[in-house]
């Protein structure tokens, strides 16, 4: 074995025995946690045997816990099928859009299949899934680590049991859109969520800052990596602060800086995700806004720049039917992030319309007419590239959560 893997090996069994015996095992958990993250460069197979080592120990001490633990068993699955004019072909729509990516064919967008474990002072979170949002989104992850979904563990670490230290694989704390149809006011993703991390890997704690205000800080493997790319040494960083104006209207602030790139080329990149949220009435609005920059060279004081806002409206019709409009526009002229096969850079707008039905809180029906456009040939056509699309989606989601 490779001398760098024996320290946190023999430190994880060492504090393994210790949270055996001790109910106050908080501080073992910090310096665990530091030297996880010191290691995430080490092997996929020794980070799992880390987490299964970490998992089994906490699990060990929660009777000692007041309150009853609880497991959950949760699932989700979305098909979907997107229609484009005369177009027979079974093609992608582009290459920078990872959900509901497919024409002409019925696929799976995702699937998932999880456990969740809570109890006063710890809980865990792990779920393996598939699609063609997988497919698409984790070409870069090595072998079965682009399986998984999540795979995170916390700790409370303070008296008042407000705050929490946790270490994984998480869900992207940037923007307000997920892989969860669920989640979502339209059916397809916003370009700007599109082209910013869906997931992110490393340690994360949180803050309240009196009862309205929540801070969380991150340390990262990088720019949507389980494992960081080959030559960075250097963590990425970010915050997200959640202010909740009142229970329907919210503002949130995302932070990111970190490099994507080795060392020897290194060009730091800074990211920072906007929105507000609010709902009155039968009305949601959500307004949002994206701004990266990304050096040039490496120690380079001049910067590519990218941007994207969007607005969302939707209307409640009744307790089971909803519909919503979308206007966004996408500015990439560098192509930092949006890179297409071509070459070409992504300068361009969208609009989209939906409807949702919901007949049961487990069952969600969505149709989506979406029309985009650039001003560069970026989109794929049958047999060439194209300035625009307009298609439209039908898509299918189910959900269900039961306690063990």
């Amino acid at each position: 074995m490779d001398a760098s893997y024996i320290s946190p090996f023999l430190l994880s069994l060492c504090l393994f025995h210790k949270l055996r015996i001790k109910k106050n095992f908080c501080n073992s958990i910090r310096i665990l946690l530091y030297e996880l993250f010191l290691r995430m460069r080490m092997r996929p197979l020794f980070i799992l045997c880390i987490f299964l080592i970490f998992t089994t120990a906490a699990i060990a001490q929660e009777n000692s816990d007041s309150s009853k633990p609880k497991w959950t068993l949760s699932s989700y699955f979305e098909s979907f099928i997107a229609f484009k004019g005369n177009e027979t072909k079974r093609a992608k729509i582009s290459d920078f859009q990872y959900n509901h990516n497919r024409y002409n064919i019925p696929k799976v967008n995702h699937g998932f299949m999880g456990l969740e474990h809570q109890s006063e002072n710890f809980r865990m979170n792990i779920a393996a899934h598939l699609g063609t949002y997988v497919e698409d989104n984790y070409k870069n992850e090595p072998g079965f680590l682009r399986n998984i979904y999540t795979a995170n563990i916390g700790f409370r670490i303070n008296k008042q049991k407000s705050r929490w230290i946790e270490a994984g694989i998480f869900p992207s704390y940037i923007g307000f859109e997920s892989v969860n149809s669920f989640d979502n006011l339209t059916l397809t993703r916003s370009l700007l969520a599109e082209n910013s991390p869906y997931f992110l890997t490393g340690i994360r704690t949180n803050y309240s800052i009196g009862a309205k205000d929540e801070l969380y800080l991150y340390l990262l493997t990088g720019w949507q990596r389980i494992v960081p790319v080959k030559g960075n040494s250097l963590p990425s960083f970010g915050f997200q602060w959640i202010k909740k104006l009142s229970d329907e209207n919210k503002i949130n602030n995302s932070f990111f800086a970190g490099s994507d790139y080795p060392d020897d080329t290194r060009r730091m990149r800074y990211f920072n995700n906007f929105y507000w949220q609010n709902t009155r009435g039968r009305w949601t609005y959500i307004l949002g806004l994206d701004i990266g920059a990304e050096q040039k060279a490496k120690k380079s004081s001049d910067y590519n720049y990218w941007w994207s806002p969007v607005i969302i409206g939707t209307y409640k019709l009744n307790d089971k039917l909803k519909a919503a409009a979308r206007l966004e526009h996408y500015n990439d002229q560098s192509s930092v992030i949006v890179k297409a096969s071509n070459g070409n850079p992504h300068i361009g707008s969208g609009f989209s319309f939906n409807l949702d039905y919901n007949p049961t809180p487990s069952m969600l029906l969505k149709a989506e007419w979406r029309k985009l456009s650039a001003t560069k040939q970026v989109y794929l056509n049958e047999n060439s590239f194209a300035n625009g699309t307009s298609y439209v989606t039908l898509s299918f989601s189910y959900r269900l959560s039961r306690n063990l």
